[in-house]
């Protein structure tokens, strides 16, 4: 089987003026991929995205406090033989995040900082799945909580670059299915311990 990825990864920040002490920022991230199975009905195209504001009050120059939300969107399309005719298949997700904060920061020198972070998410969202003429909805619940280090390198007098790494978590998911008889409900949960970059979250934040 040969794969072919095409991805396009864009990290975007905005952030406004304010007037006390902490910071302001948002991030975007766009990434596509096309799975190119030898021309098989394999063959899938995935498509992911994800914004979100972010907010920090430093209470004291070792204790931070904020807010996130974030708003992630996927789909995934291809095609499914099913023994009679070819079935066109179109699979989308999408999960809004509330996300509070608590920092534990630790100055290193006059440009670096290092901190602890815990983060707790709180997501609601739904999956749908069209596949011909038929179509199937769920509801999503999620509980994200991580535990993990970051740097803070300071850019100018009210820039600074922030990378916050979720090392140790706790994931919990509640799928629930509406269907004519009873509503399926799907629980998922675990633990992770992880050095995979893709728990990397970069950031552009405005000072304030």
């Amino acid at each position: 089987m040969r794969s072919l990825l095409l991805p396009l990864g864009l990290v975007l920040s905005t952030s406004v003026l304010a007037q006390d002490k902490g910071f302001i920022s948002g991030t975007a991230a766009f990434d596509s991929r096309n799975v190119d199975a030898d021309g098989s009905l394999s063959d899938r195209t995935i498509t992911t995205g994800t914004f979100g504001p972010a907010v920090g009050y430093n209470l004291s120059p070792v204790h931070v406090i904020g807010l996130s939300l974030s708003h992630t969107g996927s789909s995934e399309e291809y095609q499914e033989f099913t023994g009679l005719f070819v079935l066109d298949i179109k699979e989308r997700r999408t999960l809004t995040t509330i996300a509070p904060f608590y920092r534990y920061m630790k100055s290193m020198n006059e440009k670096f900082l290092l901190y602890g972070q815990f983060k707790a998410g709180f997501g609601f969202g739904k999956e749908t799945m069209e596949a011909g003429t038929t179509e199937s909805e769920a509801a999503l619940n999620t509980i994200d909580l991580r535990v993990g280090p970051g740097l803070v390198y300071l850019l100018a007098d009210r820039w600074a670059l922030s990378a916050d790494w979720g090392v140790l978590g706790y994931y919990a998911q509640e799928r629930t299915q509406e269907t004519l008889s009873t509503d399926v409900v799907t629980s998922t949960s675990g633990f992770q311990a992880s050095l995979d970059t893709a728990n990397l979250s970069l950031a552009l934040n405005w000072l304030f």
